[in-house]
């Protein structure tokens, strides 16, 4: 007998591809995911609808996939459209967004979200640390006014994240051996997201940096430190964290691409996100 779903898919028209999941019940977080290259705003994710159906901490959040185009969205501009639009979520969602075809999933609240969790995979891991430096940067910039930026508070969880850089090993790198090396490569870099993610990029330096330098200073702002698990072996990205990062956890026998994709048999990433 089929679960009675506890989310209703909600296509965002504004920002374009955008998708939030709507909890049935009352929630008391929203949590949003940012996908990596080449990834969807949901199909990346897979399985993390689901978790309502059985873990209550699912049921009691909303769920926001941010879609971009990663093969020509610049880091920069993608972390931009996330600081910009975060705020016409949280901590209150618009009346309207909770209007699927004709019917009401569920009552307007009488109080926003208490929690934001944010969640990146591969690039979209990137994009969210660029996205936290920058606000941290320009609030300490402006003498730390209230309210704080919602954004400084989220839990950020990233499984196998891009911030280190790119690193072809495995298919890739028998690819890059291969005489249709050159084809791709040159496919490849016409995504400036590709460009920078190569190792050394002014974009992995320059935000490696800050963000380390602002956790050091500013202990308090809690989205600057990620928890973070990595696929064992990851052939995509080098497994690399920030100084200022608790210790992050490996994940044996999963790949880049399956370690954020949570079923009945492997948990682990729905857990990761409750817990960090």
């Amino acid at each position: 007998m089929l679960a009675m779903p506890t989310h209703s898919e909600r296509r965002c028209e504004d920002p374009a591809r955008w998708v939030l999941y709507l909890s049935h019940s009352q929630p008391v977080r929203l949590v949003v995911f940012v996908h990596g290259f080449r990834g969807r705003a949901v199909d990346t994710w897979q399985c993390f609808p689901e978790g309502g159906q059985t873990r209550s901490w699912w049921r009691e959040s909303d769920l926001l996939f941010v879609g971009y185009r990663s093969d020509i969205d610049d880091i920069t501009a993608a972390a931009g459209r996330l600081i910009d639009n975060i705020p016409r979520f949280f901590p209150d969602l618009p009346p309207a967004l909770l209007e699927v075809g004709d019917a009401r999933v569920r009552d307007v609240p009488s109080m926003g979200y208490q929690q934001l969790v944010l969640v990146g995979h591969s690039l979209g891991g990137l994009v969210i640390r660029v996205a936290v430096s920058e606000v941290a940067d320009d609030w300490v910039q402006r003498g730390m006014p209230t309210p704080k930026p919602a954004l400084l508070d989220a839990g950020v969880r990233l499984f196998s994240p891009a911030i280190a850089g790119f690193r072809p090993a495995g298919f890739l790198g028998l690819m890059r051996a291969s005489p249709a090396w050159g084809a791709l490569r040159m496919y490849l870099h016409r995504s400036s997201a590709y460009t920078d993610l190569q190792d050394g990029s002014p974009i992995l330096r320059d935000t490696r940096a800050r963000t380390e330098e602002l956790a050091r200073q500013h202990p308090q702002l809690g989205a600057l430190s990620a928890r973070i698990v990595w696929a064992n072996p990851d052939r995509v990205v080098r497994s690399e964290k920030y100084r200022t990062d608790p210790l992050a956890k490996a994940i044996e026998e999963q790949s880049h691409s399956s370690v954020c994709k949570p079923n009945a048999a492997y948990t682990v990433p729905w857990s990761f996100v409750e817990q960090g």
